[in-house]
């Protein structure tokens, strides 16, 4: 496996310009399509629903509205398949039906510049169009990947690595999708493939309803479970209120699909589990990224550790979950010296609540000190009550103690492993490259960390997912407005 260094600069600075190449493909797949269907486009393929037999499907058995816009050009039989192939005359509007005994089908052509389609959708070489999505959706996962693997080899995890993991979940389900549908499909008209393309994140969100129900169960549970250890607060309740969001949007989605919609509740029917599915995709890569980012282990020495405080006991000692955050960070300092690495000084990081003896900084340090640590390697920083606090005040503690900027030393922090992937977002938001380690905890922690996250992604990069949404549900008002018109 490659080595992963941390970074010293932030990796995502210009990310998203990659995306950029988006633009020339997307134009050589327009040119490549169009190249590609407009020939094919001087005839029009309607495959039959009916079985016929020879006798039966002729061009004398077709009969047009107004015979001097279309023309039957030859019957194509095949065992399993019947088609009528069409040509212009032209340019107008033309009903062809074609009677066999009860049976009775009608296709409406319309012919323009040597152009047949039906319904100004369907039209001959439409297969281009759709290889040209699988295409452009893949090359569009194959970035999102890439960013991906760029954040996990530089360890700079946090919210553009969550949202780079949505995009490649939302566009790798779509890929899998379109993929399984044309090994099962034989798709005879473009309507049908648009069809399909509509229904994608229906059957997305439907099918996640198996993953979702149970994982909303659990979260509650959890939710329920922490209320009991550590009391009754709003960020406490982010899972019963997930679980009820996620419940009302699949109910809305239910009563939004009458037996015969309008073009408004169409779109709605489409737009509500569009949502579902975009949001479910962004906190399945929360957690993805944050049980990463829990395993993470900084593969060289550090310079200095940083340990984030959360609550000492009445006579001053770290509580069971803080000594474990401590332990981590002296366990990773013993493991570098055995190998032969300079010792690194700590940063015990927090003040001092209402309802504590002494800061929870003051009460790392005296149990380091009790741990063997000399005095000297331990720099306290004893104002913060956040974790942002934390980070912004540790970096400025570091940098005084060191007399150097953070950019040219090798900073790490040690946390409960539910809390890893926040303390890196705060670390980025103060300005400063670290690597995380994460000490074991209790099960309940984990689900309310994830959703905290999520939500956290929603309101830090709010303008980044609301555009990835409104682009989305752009190409669905596309897809649905052409089905309306196919349907007409």
């Amino acid at each position: 496996m490659a080595e992963r260094n941390v970074a010293t600069v932030d990796p995502t600075d210009g990310i998203w310009k990659r995306f950029l190449l988006l633009i020339p493909l997307a134009l050589a797949l327009a040119l490549c399509s169009y190249l590609y269907a407009r020939p094919k486009m001087s005839t029009y393929t309607a495959q039959t629903f009916y079985p016929y037999s020879e006798d039966e499907l002729s061009a004398s058995n077709v009969e047009f509205s107004d015979p001097g816009v279309a023309q039957v050009l030859s019957v194509e039989t095949t065992p399993g398949s019947e088609a009528i192939v069409f040509g212009p005359l032209a340019n107008g509007h033309t009903y062809a039906s074609i009677h066999a005994g009860d049976r009775q089908e009608t296709w409406s052509l319309e012919v323009h510049d040597g152009i047949i389609t039906e319904h100004g959708v369907n039209f001959d070489g439409w297969e281009a169009v759709a290889l040209s999505l699988y295409v452009f959706l893949g090359a569009l996962a194959l970035l999102f990947a890439s960013c991906l693997v760029k954040l996990w080899r530089t360890s700079w995890y946090g919210y553009t690595m969550v949202a780079c993991g949505g995009g490649f979940l939302f566009c790798l389900f779509q890929l899998l999708f379109f993929a399984a549908a044309g090994l099962l499909s034989n798709y005879p008209a473009f309507r049908y493939f648009l069809s399909d393309v509509s229904n994608i994140v229906s059957f997305f969100s439907a099918s996640s309803i198996f993953v979702v129900v149970p994982l909303a169960l659990l979260v509650s549970l959890s939710n329920i479970s922490l209320i009991r250890h550590e009391g009754l607060r709003p960020v406490n309740l982010l899972g019963i209120a997930a679980s009820v969001v996620w419940t009302l949007a699949y109910v809305l989605w239910v009563f939004l699909n009458p037996a015969q919609p309008s073009f408004l509740m169409e779109l709605l029917g489409k737009l509500i589990p569009l949502a579902i599915a975009y949001g479910e995709c962004l906190l399945f890569s929360t957690i993805m990224c944050a049980f990463i980012a829990s395993r993470h282990v900084p593969k060289r020495p550090m310079d200095y550790l940083v340990i984030l405080g959360c609550g000492i006991r009445d006579d001053g000692t770290p509580c069971p979950l803080l000594a474990g955050r401590v332990d981590k960070a002296l366990s990773f300092d013993q493991s570098r010296i055995a190998l032969g690495d300079a010792p690194a000084t700590f940063v015990p990081s927090g003040g001092q609540g209402d309802d504590e003896p002494i800061s929870e900084a003051q009460s790392m340090g005296n149990y380091l000190e009790e741990k063997g640590v000399e005095h000297e390697r331990i720099a306290l920083e004893d104002r913060s009550t956040t974790t942002r606090e934390n980070m912004a005040f540790s970096r400025e503690v570091i940098e005084r103690h060191a007399g150097r900027s953070t950019d040219e030393l090798l900073v790490g922090f040690s946390t409960t492993n539910y809390h890893v992937f926040r303390g890196y977002v705060c670390a980025h938001e103060a300005g400063m490259a670290v690597e995380g380690m994460g000490a074991k905890t209790k099960y309940y922690f984990w689900p309310n960390a994830f959703l905290r996250e999520f939500v956290g992604l929603l309101a830090a990069r709010w303008q980044t997912v609301l555009l990835g949404f409104l682009l989305s549900s752009a190409s669905y008002f596309l897809v649905v407005s052409l089905l309306t018109i196919a349907s007409e």
